[in-house]
């Protein structure tokens, strides 16, 4: 794409050779990206480009990339406010300190962060420090330096900012993109490993790192006297305190603008105009802000401004050569080029017209960018145009610069279709953790729990106890009569959390006899009918014929090559598991269950694909129409290009469209509807209905849902739940129903800021212009539709430049659909309404939520408002709010709590369980089990349920039960060597889960990287894992240590072990002897004394390694010869 003939060119290349000043004209937004390349170009210098919004920023990063193989670097701005008592986005500063230092040859910068103070270059040399292997740093005066720079201890480095020390490991996270793992040998640094901070397991070996302070100061080590008073007490009580940064001043003096950074760039604007209308209204805010917090006495007096004002950074840029690239003439334009470059019309999808453009110009360079390039390549060949370059889709919009012959054409112009938003922050990826690292930590000491054996008790805390010398962890809990239970913390995959009764406390268990075992009978029975019953539907399902579908056509693999992310690895398996289902005879009933946001629509519309590509119909029933519409909007977004007709069946269309529709489908001219209810009338005819998606089933009434049972004939058919299914209750109903759950949410989430108190209009107001400032929208949720006009108008005057529209249930369906729809192209700001938006309504750009009088409302239905921000890789901010001086209930208090605790991604199954705790199980299975429900607790519930399924299907299951291995001996793990009693309580955990040598080999391996030199208490631990590893596969069940010998339970009878013994080492025979167990013992047939007077545990364990190796060894040769016979 070249542009020497233009007639501007010569002027072009002049007045960037003088290094004047100019203006450029009559730009489309990809006329500006490759004038940005010639400047870049001629001048030979590095350039600033700056514009006025996050989104243009990153789009043209993303744009220069595809389009001439330009890497640009993107500096974000802090999304919170200078003047508010946050904590600032770590991975902002993060970003922006890495690009500002490295200074590479493009920066790309929204117009805020020229009005961000930095610290000087020479901060981070004078403050930070290098640690190379070799140095020699006492741990002591590592974490006094830490402590200094602002970092915080932790238990487990995840985040930016935190470190922790254990025994001979220190762990970092710097301002580096990966965390550090420090080794030492007394004080001597020996190794430094990142590591990532997700697995913990370290990833390369380095010589040194970098450690960087992580504010823009450095805290004094004692506060001065000329602090303000309520500064100074906030600094005695922590030295990083939340929000410090508002106070920066009174730190350091010698801020800087990124100008001061990027000394010798051209500086190019993206719309001078803009730009600075926008430092000016960011400004006016800031100062709003600070005068407000000064006015509350949020906030103390401040030295000085923490923001630059436009007059200074006018005054910055004086010495720069500028260059601004404008639509329009501006005011202070001297010297300006008028470049003819015009936007292309919209073709929509109407392929002989863009072919008839093309015809036009013949000789011009034609680029096509697309994400679906094998359809267009097939259809413009139709017509004989060839002479075509293709990139992938763009940002930009399609332009034609008739001078230089230029033509680019988009998916824009192609098909009508939006460009989403565009991520701005470096973020963690997330990985799926078993539900036990997440959960193991929420038994508390008082809290009631249920011992496999024993059943329901209270937890009374893990101690360390000695006996006959020797140490270890125990778990204490108190049974009915007061009786105690003290079980090995290696033992700890016995016990559970009970849940189910909600504030009914559940009755305690008699330790010993046959009291829980009876109990379980009780339920058992009961469990019967229900897994009757599923089992009976299932069957019957299976036994019918319904559709095979083709295997996936060149059409599906280029619709789905075109889906903008990554699929996470649940989405990959869902689909799979979904076209493994549509391929066979067997009509498809499948449930796909994940959390808010994390992709069921997008697994479902491959399947809808997959059916009308196979020249079947496919209906999406939902139950409101405010989710019908989204829906329909995505669904047409991403089909379009393949010329399906979707179509929309709810209140949002007229009757003579509905009738239509009706029309449509049963002629077979429409090949998606997305309908409500209305699909379920008697009238709805298809022509050839091949695939139901029905979204959140639940919601529906009995009567609809009566209805839709007749569509579960052969046909297939794909559910969708948003409502978590707890792996326990998932596991129990495999087998009997097709479940795909998605537990991982989209690569580059971030957890959602949630902030829970009394109204505070001030705070309300600081939430909204901040996410206004970074060209975000707001949902503001008030639920009551008779005022909710009165307090939109006090929400205007909170806000008078905002654009606030209002939505609910009551408005009219065109009311309605208008403010949707408006919503959606980010002509409002904030959208005051009722839960009619809690599903559905999926807007990227929306990234903070308001909750009017929060305590009203369920802790699901909680979750799901919060779930409608935080859709895109932007932070998103969740405000709980309730009246002032309101005493709360305790079921409200503990929601709220739970709201604000639960931020973590995929947090759907804790929530789920934490409301079965504050309101009791109810109906999950039907409000026939609650009772049984509540007498065993909700895990032994499923696993009864579990155990029952599999017998009916005529399944023998013999659970394998771990051995018990009970010798007295000092083993256990240490606080400080894995760095809390936390930590210490996952790590027995994972020690008990251990199923075989090697998941045991990878725990050990990782201990040795993550906790350094296992010490022997440890080492100890370790053997005793061996050992109940080798006695299970060996078919043992105790091995229980007296004062002469160790016991042995084994299955075998005298006659086995007289066939078995031949096979046994005869060291090992000298010293056991063979004896049959009395008849009312419970634990095995026999037992092995093995004599262990005298005898040090090492040699303990190396003879019964042997013996249980022989005995699997004999065993195994047995059964074969047996079978021989």
């Amino acid at each position: 794409m070249r542009l020497e003939k233009s007639s501007f060119f010569d002027e072009l290349v002049e007045n960037i050779s003088r290094q004047k000043s100019f203006t450029l004209t009559g730009l489309t937004t990809f006329s500006r990206l490759l004038l940005l390349k010639y400047i870049k170009e001629i001048s030979n210098k590095k350039i600033l480009f700056v514009t006025s919004t996050e989104q243009c920023g990153l789009r043209y990063k993303a744009d220069l990339e595809i389009l001439f193989d330009l890497k640009a670097s993107f500096i974000p701005y802090q999304s919170v406010s200078s003047y508010e008592l946050l904590t600032p986005n770590i991975y902002d500063y993060q970003n922006q300190i890495n690009v500002l230092r490295k200074a590479p040859d493009i920066v790309i910068a929204p117009a805020k962060v020229l009005m961000e103070k930095f610290p000087q270059g020479e901060f981070f040399e004078s403050n930070g420090f290098e640690l190379k292997v070799g140095d020699t740093i006492s741990q002591n005066e590592l974490l006094e330096r830490l402590v200094n720079l602002g970092y915080k201890r932790a238990t487990m480095v995840s985040d930016i900012g935190e470190f922790s020390i254990r025994g001979d490991i220190s762990d970092i996270y710097t301002l580096n993109d990966k965390p550090i793992r420090i080794e030492f040998w007394g004080d001597e640094i020996v190794e430094i490993r990142f590591f990532d901070n997700e697995s913990q397991k370290s990833i390369e070996k380095v010589g040194k790192v970098e450690v960087l302070p992580l504010y823009k100061f450095i805290l004094p080590t004692k506060p001065t006297l000329d602090l303000p008073h309520g500064l100074k007490n906030n600094l005695e009580q922590e030295a990083y305190f939340e929000g410090i940064n508002v106070y920066q001043s009174y730190f350091n003096e010698d801020y800087v603008n990124i100008l001061d950074y990027l000394k010798d760039y051209v500086i190019v604007y993206d719309e001078i105009v803009e730009v600075f209308s926008k430092i000016s209204q960011i400004e006016a805010g800031l100062n709003n802000t600070y005068n407000e917090a000064l006015k509350c006495n949020l906030i103390e007096p401040l030295r000085s401004s923490n923001h630059f004002s436009e007059s200074e950074i006018l005054q910055k840029t004086a010495g720069f050569q500028k260059i601004s690239l404008n639509n329009f003439l501006s005011d202070d334009s001297n010297t300006v080029i008028d470049v003819d470059s015009r936007n292309i019309q919209i073709f929509d999808a109407e392929m002989d017209r863009v072919a008839e453009f093309l015809s036009s110009k013949k000789d011009y360079q034609i680029t096509i960018a697309t994400n679906y390039k094998d359809r267009v390549k097939e259809v413009l060949a139709e017509y004989g145009i060839f002479n075509v370059n293709y990139l992938d889709n763009v940002n930009s919009m399609g332009t034609e610069i008739p001078e230089a012959k230029i033509v680019l054409i988009t998916d824009r112009e192609l098909f009508n279709k939006r460009n989403k938003d565009l991520p701005t922050n470096r973020k963690r990826h997330y990985k799926e953790k078993a539900e036990y690292i997440e959960n193991i930590n929420d038994i508390k000491e008082g809290e009631y729990v249920v011992h496999t054996v024993h059943g329901v008790g209270i937890y009374q805390g893990l101690t360390q106890q000695e006996f006959d010398g020797q140490l270890k962890d125990y778990l204490t809990i108190e049974y009915a009569n007061k009786d105690k239970l003290h079980i090995p913390a290696e033992q700890i995959n016995m016990l559970c959390r009970y849940r189910g009764s909600g504030q009914i406390k559940p009755k305690l268990s008699r330790m010993g006899g046959s009291d829980w075992e009876n109990t379980k009978t009780r339920v058992k029975k009961e469990v019967e009918t229900i897994a009757y019953d599923l089992l009976r539907l299932y069957a019957r399902r299976k036994m019918q014929e319904g559709i095979s579908f083709a295997e996936d056509s060149p059409l599906q693999v280029e619709m789905e090559e075109a889906f903008e992310y990554i699929e996470t690895p649940d989405q990959n398996k869902a689909i799979n598991d979904i076209k493994s289902d549509m391929e066979s005879y067997t009509p498809m009933d499948r449930l796909i269950c994940g959390d808010v946001g994390f992709g069921k629509t997008e697994v479902a519309m491959r399947a809808m694909f997959k059916a009308v590509t196979s020249l079947k119909q496919v209906a999406v029933i939902v139950p409101t129409t405010v989710l019908a519409l989204q829906h329909y909007q995505t669904i047409s977004d991403r089909f379009k290009p393949f010329g399906i007709n979707v179509e929309l069946l709810c209140r949002f269309r007229s009757s003579k469209e509905q009738k239509e529709t009706l029309k449509n489908l049963a002629t077979g001219k429409c090949d998606v509807v997305v309908a409500t209810h209305k699909l379920l009338q008697d009238k709805v005819l298809f022509k050839d209905l091949g695939l139901l998606v029905i979204d959140e089933e639940h919601r529906f009434g009995v009567r609809h849902k009566e209805k839709l049972k007749e569509f579960r004939e052969n046909i297939d058919i794909i559910s969708m739940s948003a409502t978590p299914i707890p792996r326990t209750l998932y596991m129990s109903l495999s087998g009997i129903k097709d479940i795909s759950i998605i537990n991982t949410p989209p690569q580059n989430r971030l957890p959602i800021k949630t902030f829970v108190g009394e109204f505070n209009e001030q705070t309300i107001k600081n939430a909204i212009i901040n996410e206004l400032d970074r060209d975000g929208q707001v949902f503001y949720l008030y639920n009551r539709v008779e005022t909710i006009e009165e307090f939109k108008l006090e929400l205007q005057k909170l806000v008078p430049n905002a654009r606030i529209a209002v939505g609910h249930g009551q408005l009219n369906e065109k009311q309605l659909e208008d403010v949707i729809v408006d919503f959606s192209n980010h002509e409002i700001d904030i959208l005051l309404c009722t839960t009619i938006i809690e599903n559905g309504l999926d807007i990227p750009n929306a990234n903070t939520i308001i909750i009017h009088e929060a305590d009203k409302l369920g802790l699901a239905q909680l979750y799901q408002l919060r779930g409608r921000v935080g859709r895109s890789e932007k932070q998103a901010y969740c405000y709980c709010f309730y009246k002032k001086s309101k005493q709360l209930t305790k079921e409200a208090s503990e929601r709220l709590k739970a709201i604000k605790e639960f931020t973590t991604l995929g947090s759907g199954y804790r929530i789920a369980m934490r409301d079965v705790e504050i309101r009791g199980v109810g109906n999950i299975l039907g409000t026939k089990q609650h009772g049984h429900m509540i007498n065993v607790g909700f895990d032994t519930y499923c696993q009864l349920l579990e155990e029952t399924v599999q017998e009916l299907k005529g399944e023998v299951v013999t659970p394998i039960k771990p051995a018990i291995i009970d010798i007295n001996i000092t083993a256990f793990i240490p606080d400080e060597w894995v760095g809390s009693a936390e930590q210490k309580m996952i790590e027995y955990k994972r020690l008990a889960d251990v199923k075989n040598e090697t998941e045991l080999e990878y725990i050990v391996s990782e201990w040795k990287d993550r906790f350094s030199r296992i010490p022997d208490e440890v080492e100890n631990l370790i053997k005793l894992i061996r050992l109940r590893l080798l006695a299970t596969e060996s078919s043992i069940t105790l091995v229980r240590e007296t004062a002469d010998f160790i016991r042995v339970y084994t299955p075998f009878t005298q006659y086995e072990w007289n066939i078995l013994r031949p096979k046994l080492d005869r060291d090992i025979l000298r010293r056991v002897k063979f004896t049959m167990a009395p008849k009312a013992c419970s634990d095995g047939k026999s037992i092995i004394l093995v004599d262990s007077k005298f005898v040090s545990f090492d040699e303990i364990f190396n003879i019964l390694s042997s013996l249980f190796y022989d005995i699997r060894k004999g065993v195994k040769v047995y059964l074969e010869e047996d079978s021989g016979k």
